[in-house]
């Protein structure tokens, strides 16, 4: 076959691609966050697998968890000891585990195949993505002329729809079906873990059945796990219209069509809660209600669509490559030298992805997309690092009402969250585990794994509750489920911790998310800095928003004193801030997480903006795990790893630190297709697409509540460029900021009245600002500037800057 992408045009913002997918992991992705749909864009023996956000296959019913708080003075007892691994041990024993619980697999629902005949070689073969519609696009040619395949997901009316057009009437020839999901390509030169997923497919699903009649398909299976409240079986209709010519079913469930001008296909599925309740009727009569008319469906779909991804642009000055293929552009990006319009189009296709996984729940680790079913983790929610990469530019990025999917989904995991609490800890509040799906129950925890002792999940998932408020000003949200949430998390510190010799508190047991101190041999230990980190800003937020809302006077005073009696940050004897709070346990800096790091993921609090001791501990820190970790690791495994330690250098306004994680991020964790992988150029993973736009905006915009900095972190490699539509606390909006060496433009909008300091990395010689009601004033800094806002208008600020 013949590849080539010179005809075909670009999309505005998309990719086009040269090659079609060997692996699942290769195949061109849509999604409308309930439906998720990726086609293998093979021309003649297509293979597009559904899926829906829904389908966790159930593996049994879920473990609750033995109340074993009783036995919490013994587990302390082992850690202060130092028998860290004996306590780990004991707590895996107490659960009555005979082994580490993954939570239900998330796994793929079919494969709507589409087999055809060639007439002379396949050539001019292209694909492509528009980013701005959702539509994905196969395009290429034999001796009878030019074939196109076009397909989306529509949000509009929450089905997906496929066109298959060719290059004069009566030339499509084609047997359609709905099968099960193909164990072959599923990993590349990886037969065992088809094998495995194949095993697992026959060990839980039973009773499929597909059909196929004139002017349908049908899918069915049942799984043999179900369990009260899972997932009981799976449907899937798909109508297909084919204009001008002719269809004939087949008992094998296969539809063949013969000269047809033209061939329309709508798919939908449906997870089946109740077995006596099935939906292929109601689907059926959906998708005929449906206009034939694939134009006026796109349409539709794409102004939801366009909607949400045309909010932000980012143009670094890479247009002069933007008409080249993938392929091009990832092999000519270096490390030196990383590609601009790839970095463009990594960055679009991160909010991409991260808006066709997003529906009723967030993006679990493959999105809404899947081709096994062993999925790496089993697919689900990590909480421990992954799935707060994934959301992390729905705020920053102009998308927040995506963050709603992920703070309902938390909500529906209370009653368990509460259960964790209770039985692990003999606490009230919610303890949040490293991983859910179906339910919240811990049972990460193994002999060797102390994930049954990390406390700082809830607090960490508060803080996106609170964002939320901070970045769109709805109090109805704060008041009603912000608040309480935190209040619960907070309420869980209130029991959890007690007073050591020094008058300050202890968090014990802990885990540092998956790491294990270098003087030790388990996971199991205390005063994690994570865990300090998340209760500080817990409580301060906590405090902040009751104060906000007149709430919870009488427990204010409670949780300002737990502030003052927690562990102060530590700096070891290299300079590198401490991961444990505690002379006892020693760093493991060469480890793929960075959650030492917590507090300056978002930010930079007070009692680091004050010292600069520690502020040289988090740079070290750092440095040293870039130099030492990630410069040889060829695996590249944990790719949401770089993003955390971006995420903190741009908080410290270490541009050039931020730099060095953002080049790995371009160059290492995207394939042809632009889908994120969670090692180098493997493991189909959506972290990163959250991840690596939210780093790239806090580089250049970041925010808190009466600030906004402007290029806080900008590399060298970027004298020029522009970013649209950034979102920032306090309800304002950059709608356009250019700059370069001479200065910055800068648009912007508040949904408020108010008064924010303007900051900038470097001395402002000369500011003027336009717009009724704006107004500039000197502040105490030379970087800085007071700047009055008026609510819902548009102003414009010119800065003249001195490097």
């Amino acid at each position: 076959m013949k590849r080539t992408c010179g005809q075909v045009p670009v999309p505005e913002r998309g990719f086009v691609s040269s090659q079609p997918a060997k692996i699942w992991e290769e195949g061109l992705i849509c999604g409308n966050g309930t439906i998720g749909a990726n086609a293998l864009s093979r021309p003649l023996d297509e293979r597009i697998i559904f899926t829906h956000e829904r389908l966790f296959m159930p593996m049994g019913a879920p473990v609750v968890p033995l109340y074993q708080s009783a036995h919490l003075s013994e587990i302390r007892g082992l850690i202060d000891r130092g028998l860290y691994k004996e306590a780990t041990e004991l707590q895996f024993k107490l659960s009555g585990q005979k082994s580490f619980l993954y939570p239900d697999n998330f796994v793929p629902a079919f494969d709507l195949t589409i087999r055809s005949t060639n007439h002379g070689e396949v050539r001019d073969y292209c694909r492509s993505v528009n980013f701005q519609t959702g539509e994905a696009i196969v395009r290429w040619a034999d001796d009878r002329g030019n074939f196109e395949r076009r397909m989306f997901v529509s949000r509009a009316d929450g089905v997906a729809v496929l066109a298959i057009t060719g290059p004069k009437p009566g030339s499509l020839d084609g047997r359609l079906a709905l099968e099960p999901r193909e164990p072959s390509d599923q990993f590349n030169d990886d037969s065992n873990i088809a094998k495995s997923s194949d095993q697992m497919f026959k060990e839980h699903v039973a009773d499929i059945k597909t059909a196929a009649s004139s002017s349908s398909l049908t899918y069915s299976n049942r799984y043999r796990k179900a369990y009260p409240g899972s997932i009981h079986a799976l449907e899937g209709f798909a109508r297909v219209i084919a204009k001008g010519g002719t269809t004939k079913a087949g008992s094998n469930g296969t539809l063949t069509v013969k000269r047809a001008d033209r061939i329309l296909v709508f798919v939908d599925l449906r997870p089946i809660y109740d077995p006596d309740k099935p939906e292929m009727k109601r689907m059926e009569k959906g998708l005929a209600k449906l206009p034939d008319d694939y134009a006026q469906l796109l349409q539709r779909h794409a102004k939801l669509h366009g909607a949400l991804f045309n909010r932000v642009r980012l143009d670094l000055g890479g247009s002069a490559d933007q008409q080249r293929t993938t392929e091009e552009l990832l092999a000519d990006s270096t490390y030196e030298k990383p590609n601009r319009a790839l970095i463009e189009k990594e960055f679009d296709a991160g909010r991409y992805n991260i808006i066709c996984s997003t529906g009723e729940l967030p993006p679990n680790l493959q999105g809404v997309w899947g081709g096994t079913y062993v999925p790496g983790w089993a697919s689900d929610y990590t909480h421990n690092g992954n799935l707060p990469s994934a959301i992390a530019a729905n705020l920053p990025g102009n998308m927040p009402e995506l963050m709603l999917a992920y703070t309902s989904y938390i909500e529906s995991l209370v009653p368990d969250m509460e259960i964790n609490a209770k039985h692990l800890f003999g606490a009230r509040g919610i303890v949040l585990p490293s991983r859910s799906s179906t339910h919240g129950f811990n049972n990460a925890l193994a002999p060797n794994f102390a994930g049954g002792f990390w406390v700082g999940g809830a607090g960490w998932a508060a803080h996106f509750f609170y964002d939320y408020y901070l970045y769109t000003g709805d109090r109805k949200f704060l008041a009603e489920h912000a608040l309480p949430f935190m209040e619960k998390a907070a309420l869980c510190f209130e029991d959890y911790l007690f007073e050591g010799p020094d008058g300050k508190w202890i968090f014990s047991p802990t885990q540092s998310p998956e790491n294990t101190p270098s003087n030790s041999n388990s996971q199991g230990t205390f005063n994690a800095t994570m865990d300090v980190a998340v209760a500080k800003e817990l409580l301060r937020n906590t405090i902040a928003a009751s104060r906000e809302l007149g709430r919870n006077q009488d427990k204010i005073p409670r949780w300002q004193q737990m502030l003052d009696k927690m562990p102060d940050y530590m700096v070891d004897g290299r300079g590198i801030i401490k991961e444990w709070l505690t002379p006892k346990l020693e760093n493991n800096d060469s480890h793929r997480h960075s959650s030492q790091l917590y507090p300056l993921y978002y930010g930079m609090p007070d009692e680091i903006a004050q010292r600069p001791d520690l502020r040289a501990a988090f740079k070290k820190c750092i440095e040293f795990k870039l130099d030492n970790y990630w410069q040889n690791n060829q695996k590249g495994f944990m790719s949401f790893g770089l993003v955390q330690l971006a995420q903190a250098a741009a908080s410290l306004g270490e541009g050039e630190l931020a730099y060095r994680c953002l080049t790995q991020l371009i160059n290492r964790y995207w394939l042809n297709n632009l889908a994120s992988m969670h090692n180098h150029r493997s493991l189909f993973n959506m972290d990163i697409s959250g991840g690596t736009p939210a780093v790239i905006i806090k580089m250049l915009v970041a925010s808190e509540v009466g600030r906004l900095q402007l290029l806080p972190a900008l590399p060298k490699a970027w004298p020029t460029g522009t970013i649209e539509g950034v979102l920032c606390h306090g309800q304002i909006e950059v709608r356009r900021l250019r700059w370069t060496p001479k200065g910055i433009e800068a648009t912007l909008r508040s949904d408020k009245a108010q008064t924010v300091l303007l900051e900038l990395p470097t001395r402002i010689s000369g500011i003027t600002v336009q717009g009724s009601g704006a107004k500039v004033a000197k502040a105490g800094s030379p970087n800085q500037r007071k700047l009055t806002l008026p609510v819902a208008r548009e102003i414009s600020v010119t800065i003249a800057t001195k490097q």
